[in-house]
């Protein structure tokens, strides 16, 4: 967790219209630290031009994302004064808290307490019991109000939603007991905003270490102005109401070798894409992934082969991206017979589960949108790029993830995109992955249904 902006004797200037709070002498020094750092940085022509976490009016404030097994990014927040462990989910909109109110669940992590919070307020209304529907197993949870706080930024009767029962193993053994949704909510028509709404951010970022068991990063509020982002990101439309999700298309496996025969999926952007902090790994249809399948050449058990691997091409919203090998593949660890649920969405299922064997990391979710089959694009793929999410314009930003997600700028020389997956610096070998922690999709519980179309 990064240090919080608060705690002893000097205010700061609000941000983003929510309430903060003073910080201590070692988080000043810090930003001091990170001030050198960024000037540094600044005589880069590749590096970003960042404003000093938290050191000014709405300057953004940055959280350190605690790595558990590559599969799962969590960080601190204060829910009714406790704190509680919560990952924060692109895919989803609202505020889910495992709670003492499931005398079903087990607690891994400090759960909420309502009776220990002065600040908690029941709602009897409509709306009272929420269904969310995850990859594993369905969640029921009950609706609440309470003071929310990350960092500076607090909002106050926030609602948010209790678990009271739910369907899911790997949230019995996680750590975080929060799903903290950063879902856009476009649509805005819901009687309670979203915890980003009652911040009032309307841009962050997330990036997640490529090392094994690095950190990951969350950075709540603008890092670069609006024409640095024009001239050297890569953008898309955010089309989704209540998800950040966009066309795609031109999905193949191209290999430089050529050892296969090139197939393409989702031609003319025939498919649709979410882009999902809050998966461990890339999930698509299942026959899309069957026909990708002939063009894959096979992986060695013992991961011996990645470098003949062909690398995953797609576009999003017109623009072509590329994933290395190493962003679709995983080493197995951990105990492989006590995740079921897990291995029953995995497309690609070995013979026989091994522990310490790589296989494709692709998870199966046969979703129709308005935009056609739908992919996710989860974990993997913020390793690769820094992503920055607007509200007020509709749009996704990338940039890729430099050393300690520092963003380098998408377009190279005559505005070509520089093609990170043939950097060979990013060639670590397969990301390490315990299946039992592995988190899998989760629908926001807005959404609709027409005719079997869902409207992301």
């Amino acid at each position: 967790l990064a240090t919080p902006l608060h705690a002893a004797s000097q205010s700061v200037a609000p941000a983003f219209g929510a309430q903060q709070r003073p910080m201590n002498e070692a988080t000043r020094v810090s930003l001091r630290l990170f001030a050198l750092l960024a000037a540094a940085l600044g005589g880069s022509a590749r590096a970003l031009k960042v404003s000093t976490f938290g050191s000014q009016p709405g300057a953004p404030y940055r959280q350190v994302l605690r790595n558990r097994q590559n599969a799962q990014y969590v960080g601190d927040l204060l829910i009714g004064g406790q704190t509680i462990s919560g990952l924060f989910d692109t895919g989803s909109v609202d505020l889910l808290v495992r709670s003492t109110r499931c005398h079903s669940c087990v607690h891994p992590t400090a759960p909420y307490n309502r009776t220990s919070s002065d600040t908690y307020e029941t709602w009897l209304g409509p709306g009272t019991i929420a269904e969310t529907t995850f990859g594993s197993g369905p969640c029921t949870s009950v609706r609440g109000y309470e003071t929310v706080g990350i960092g500076p930024l607090v909002a106050e009767n926030q609602a948010f939603y209790e678990i009271v029962q739910h369907q899911i193993p790997v949230l019995d053994i996680a750590d975080f007991a929060a799903i903290v949704g950063m879902g856009p909510n476009f649509l805005g028509t819901t009687v309670d905003p979203s915890l980003l709404m009652s911040f009032n951010v309307t841009e962050f970022s997330l990036c997640l270490g490529r090392p094994s068991l690095s950190p990951g990063y969350l950075t709540l509020g603008p890092e670069a102005e609006a024409e640095y982002k024009e001239q050297h990101y890569a953008q898309a439309d955010a089309r989704g109401l209540h998800h950040w999700a966009t066309p795609m298309g031109s999905v193949r496996f191209m290999s430089s070798y050529m050892t296969s025969q090139e197939v393409v999926v989702c031609p003319n952007e025939g498919c649709g894409v979410i882009v999902d902090s809050g998966t461990s790994l890339i999930a698509a249809p299942g026959e899309v992934l069957a026909q990708l399948a002939t063009s894959l050449t096979p992986i060695m058990e013992d991961c011996s082969n990645l470098h003949m691997l062909p690398a995953l091409k797609f576009t999003m919203d017109g623009t072509e991206f590329v994933l290395p090998p190493e962003a679709y593949t995983m080493r197995i660890t951990g105990a492989v017979m006590e995740a079921d649920s897990i291995w029953d969405i995995l497309f690609f299922k070995p013979r026989i589960r091994r522990i310490n064997m790589c296989i494709p990391a692709f998870m199966q979710i046969d979703l129709v949108s308005q935009f056609g089959p739908t992919w996710i694009l989860g974990m993997p793929f913020f390793r690769y790029y820094h992503t920055t999410f607007d509200r007020t314009a509709r749009k996704m930003y990338f940039a890729h993830a430099g050393p300690d997600c520092a963003p380098q700028p998408f377009y190279g020389n005559a505005s070509e995109p520089t093609l990170a997956a043939w950097h060979a610096e990013l060639h670590r070998g397969p990301m390490e992955l315990d299946v039992k922690a592995v988190m899998p999709p989760a629908l926001s519980s807005r959404i609709g249904r027409t005719a079997g179309v869902v409207q992301l």
